[in-house]
C-alpha cells in the first residue's frame, strides 16, 4: 500500500452523541446551568444565565430520522397539550426525502372549536430586570383568542392574543390595546422587552415600536415559562418559529423579528433596510442591507466589553468601517483586510478594555489583533457603528464575564505513543433548540444514557474545555466535526453551517482551544447540497477562511485533512465520477491558491459489509477511507471489518485508517439492537496486536 507522507494515525470513532459533560459558560452567547424546577429532577433544559439565551428554539428537526411513530414526535423542551389538534412540520424529517436539518415552517393545526393547542416552555426562574422575548407567526385566516404570553407558574405578566383580526396586548383591568391589524397569510415578527422589576413592557411588531412602557396584564413577580395557544372555539393554523428568550445584552440583534424592507425602528439607519437572505438556517433569513450608515446607542459598559458582529461586502470597497465608541470618542474603527473576498460574510469579535485603552480583534474566530490602541480616550461604551455598501448581522455587545474561580482546570495533555495521531468523530446535535431532535428524546432513558457531566448544550465554550482536558488527558489529538450546510441556503454565501456550534460558538471561544486540532467532515446527507457552482465561490471559501487558515486545524504536511462523508451523494450532486474528480481537483487548486500546499481527502460513509469502492475513491481523488461507524459493540467484528477494509483497498493505491466504536444505540430514536461495547473490551480493541494489522503502509 501506498504510504502518506506522515505518520500515521488512528481514527476512532465515537457516534452517540451525549458523550461528553455539560457546565457553565464562560461566554455569555451560550453559557448555562442547570436549575432545579421545585421537587422534580430537572428536564432538559432548562438554564438560567447572565447574559445570554434562556430558551432559543427554531423547531428544527423535531423528529429523529428513523422515528417511526408521526404520532409520538416530541419538540424537545416544550409541554404541548393537542386537544384541539397537532402540529406538523417541513420537512419531516423521516428518511429518505425528508431528512433534513433546517426548518421550512412548524405550525399548529387546531381541528377543534371546543379546545385549543397550548405549548408551554419553562426557562429559569427570573425574578427582576429585564428579558427580551422574539417570535415569528403568521396565521393563514383570523384565529380569534390565539395568544402569546410571559408567565408565572399561574398567571401571564405580558400576554399579546388576537381580537378581531387585531393583534392586542392584554391590560389589567381595561380593555386590551392594539397593536397592529393581522392580514391573513402575512408572516410577522414580535419583540416583547419585558422588565420584571417595574412590570412593564415594551412591545414592537416588525421592527416598529407600537407601545412603551405597558403595565404586566397581572402583577406578577416572576417569569418562569412562555406559553402559545390557538383559540378555544376557532380553527385553523398557527405558524410559528423561532421563539427566543434572552437577557443581559447591551445589544443583541440578528433583524429576525424585523420587518422586510424597512429599519428596525430602535436602529438609525441611513439608507438600508432588513431583507431576506438566505444564507443560513431557516427560520433566520433577516440580515440588514446598508448602503449609507448604521448605529445602535446602548446604556454606557464602563469595564471591559465585547462586541460581535458578521459582515459581508457585495463588492470590493475600501470605505467600510466598524465602530465601536462611547463619549462621542472612537475606541476601535476596524477595516476588513485588503484582500477581503467579496460575497462572503466575515465574523468580527472585539473584546475592548478601558482600563487598558486596547482591544483584541478575532476575525473568523482566530486572532488577528492583540492589544491594539484605542485612536481616542474612552472611557466607557456606548455605540456601535457601521458604514459602506455591505450586509449586517448577529450585532452582540455585552459585558465581558472573567472566569470563575471553578472553571474547568487547566488541562495537562499527555504526549501520544508510537508515533500515533489519535481523533475523534463527533456530530454536534446537542445545542437545545436549535440543533437535532433534542434531550427530551434521551432523558426517559436517563439511567443509561444521561452524559456523564449532565444535560450539556454545544457550544457552550466551558463544555467544550471540559471536552478538550479529557480528550487531550487521554491522548486524544484532534476531533473531527460533523460539518452541514443547510439545504434551503444553497448558491447563497454561507453565514451559518448547520450543527456547526461545537467549533463556531465553542472552540472559537474556549480557553483551552490552542490546545488540541480539529477537523471536518463534509456531511452532505440531509444538508450540504451544492452543485459546480456553489462548491467553488460557496462552500469552498468558507472552509478555507473559516477552518484551513485556522493553525488549529489539523494539517499532515501542511495540508488540511477533510472528510467527505457520502460518495454516492458526491456523485449526484456533481455529475458522476468525473465530476467529482473535478470537484475534488477544484477544491485542491483554490487550497493551493490561497496559500496551503493541498488538501488531504478522505471518505467515511460506508459503515461494513460489501465494501466495493476502492476504484470509485481512487478515480474521484480520495486519498484515505475509514469507516464513520461499525454500528456494533462487537470488538471480533470490528476487528474484522477493519482487516477486511484493509484488504479490499490494498490494490487501488489508496490508505485505510482503523477507527474502532463504542457502538450505536439508537434506542431513545425508537431502534432497537444496538448498544454499547463494554469498557475493558473497548480498551483491548484499541490496542494494536503484535501483528500491525492497524496501521496502514
Amino acid at each position: 500500500m501506498r504510504q502518506m507522507s506522515c505518520a500515521p494515525f488512528v481514527l476512532s470513532c465515537l457516534v452517540l452523541a451525549g458523550l461528553l459533560p455539560y457546565a457553565e459558560a464562560a461566554d455569555p452567547d451560550n453559557s448555562a446551568q442547570e436549575q432545579k424546577p421545585m421537587g422534580a429532577e430537572p428536564r432538559p433544559f432548562v438554564c438560567d444565565v447572565k447574559t445570554g439565551y434562556l430558551l432559543q428554539c427554531s423547531f428544527m428537526s423535531p423528529r429523529p430520522y428513523c422515528w417511526t411513530n408521526a404520532n409520538t414526535v416530541k419538540v424537545s423542551g416544550w409541554d404541548v397539550d393537542k386537544s384541539g389538534g397537532h402540529f406538523a412540520f417541513q420537512p419531516t424529517g423521516k428518511l429518505p426525502n425528508g431528512f433534513a436539518f433546517h426548518s421550512d415552517w412548524f405550525k399548529l393545526v387546531d381541528t377543534s372549536d371546543k379546545a385549543a393547542i397550548t405549548m408551554t416552555h419553562q426557562i429559569a426562574r427570573q425574578s427582576e430586570g429585564p428579558i427580551t422575548l422574539e417570535f415569528r407567526f403568521k396565521l393563514p385566516a383570523p384565529m380569534d383568542g390565539a395568544c402569546w404570553q410571559l408567565r408565572d407558574l399561574k398567571q401571564a405578566g405580558v400576554s399579546l392574543a388576537m381580537s378581531k383580526g387585531r393583534l392586542c396586548l392584554e391590560k389589567a383591568g381595561a380593555e386590551p390595546a392594539v397593536l397592529a391589524p393581522v392580514e391573513a397569510g402575512r408572516d410577522y415578527g414580535v419583540k416583547v422587552v419585558a422588565d420584571i422589576t417595574t412590570k412593564k413592557a415594551d412591545v414592537f411588531v416588525d421592527g416598529e415600536a407600537v407601545i412603551r412602557a405597558a403595565a404586566f396584564a397581572h402583577p406578577i413577580e416572576t417569569i418562569d415559562c412562555f406559553l402559545v395557544k390557538t383559540g378555544d372555539a376557532a380553527t385553523g393554523e398557527m405558524f410559528l418559529g423561532p421563539v427566543n428568550i434572552f437577557k443581559g445584552y447591551a445589544v443583541n440583534e440578528t433583524f429576525v423579528t424585523c420587518g422586510v424592507g424597512k429599519a428596525p425602528a430602535d436602529w438609525k439607519v441611513a439608507g438600508g433596510d432588513v431583507r431576506q437572505f438566505e444564507c443560513g438556517t431557516k427560520p433566520d433569513i433577516f440580515s440588514l442591507k446598508v448602503n449609507g450608515e448604521a448605529s445602535k446607542t446602548f446604556a454606557p459598559i464602563r469595564g471591559k466589553v465585547v462586541f460581535e458582529c458578521r459582515v459581508l461586502l457585495p463588492e470590493k470597497q475600501d470605505d467600510m468601517r466598524i465602530a465601536l465608541a462611547g463619549g462621542g470618542a472612537t475606541a476601535l474603527s476596524l477595516a476588513l483586510p485588503a484582500e477581503h473576498r467579496t460575497n462572503f460574510w466575515y465574523m468580527a469579535k472585539v473584546i475592548a478594555d478601558p482600563a487598558s485603552q486596547t482591544a483584541d480583534v478575532f476575525i473568523n474566530g482566530k486572532l488577528t489583533g492583540k492589544g491594539i490602541a484605542f485612536p481616542g480616550k474612552v472611557q466607557a461604551f456606548d455605540r456601535v457603528g457601521f458604514m459602506g455598501r455591505f450586509w449586517l448581522d448577529d450585532v452582540r455587545v455585552y459585558a465581558w464575564q472573567d472566569y470563575p474561580a471553578n472553571y474547568v482546570p487547566e488541562p495537562k495533555p499527555v504526549p501520544s505513543k508510537g508515533g500515533l495521531l489519535v481523533g475523534v468523530e463527533s456530530c454536534n446535535l446537542w445545542r437545545e433548540g436549535t440543533a437535532y431532535a433534542g434531550w427530551d428524546y434521551i432523558h426517559p432513558h436517563a439511567a443509561r444514557l444521561k452524559p456523564h457531566l449532565g444535560w450539556y448544550d454545544e457550544g457552550n465554550p466551558e463544555e467544550t474545555d471540559w471536552e478538550i482536558k479529557w480528550q487531550v488527558e487521554h491522548g486524544i489529538g484532534f476531533e473531527m466535526h460533523c460539518w452541514y450546510r443547510p439545504n434551503n441556503a444553497v448558491n447563497h454565501p454561507i453565514k451559518d453551517g448547520v450543527l456547526d456550534q461545537g467549533i463556531i460558538k465553542g472552540l472559537f471561544n474556549a480557553r483551552y482551544g490552542h490546545l488540541k486540532k480539529f477537523a471536518i467532515m463534509y456531511t452532505n446527507d440531509g444538508a450540504g447540497e451544492t452543485n459546480p457552482q456553489d462548491w467553488r465561490e460557496n462552500v469552498i471559501p468558507y472552509w478555507i477562511e473559516y477552518f484551513f487558515k485556522d493553525p488549529r486545524y489539523l494539517k499532515i504536511d501542511g495540508k488540511p485533512v477533510l472528510s467527505i462523508y457520502h460518495l454516492g451523494n458526491m456523485q449526484r450532486m456533481f455529475g458522476g465520477v468525473e465530476g467529482c474528480r473535478k470537484a475534488v481537483e477544484t477544491l485542491r487548486e483554490t487550497c493551493r491558491a490561497a496559500g496551503l500546499p493541498g488538501v488531504i481527502v478522505l471518505t467515511a460513509e460506508h459503515h461494513g459489509g460489501n465494501f466495493n469502492k476502492p476504484e470509485t475513491m481512487r478515480a474521484i481523488g480520495v486519498e484515505c477511507c475509514y469507516a464513520y461507524t461499525w454500528e456494533t459493540p462487537d470488538p471480533s467484528a470490528q476487528r474484522k471489518e477493519n482487516v477486511a477494509r484493509r484488504d479490499a483497498v490494498a490494490g487501488a493505491g489508496i490508505n485505510m485508517l482503523p477507527s474502532i466504536s463504542t457502538g450505536w444505540d439508537r434506542t431513545a430514536w425508537g431502534v432497537g439492537g444496538g448498544g454499547f461495547m463494554p469498557v475493558d473490551d473497548y480498551k483491548a480493541l484499541a490496542v494494536p496486536p503484535k501483528n500491525p494489522i492497524w496501521l496502514f503502509g
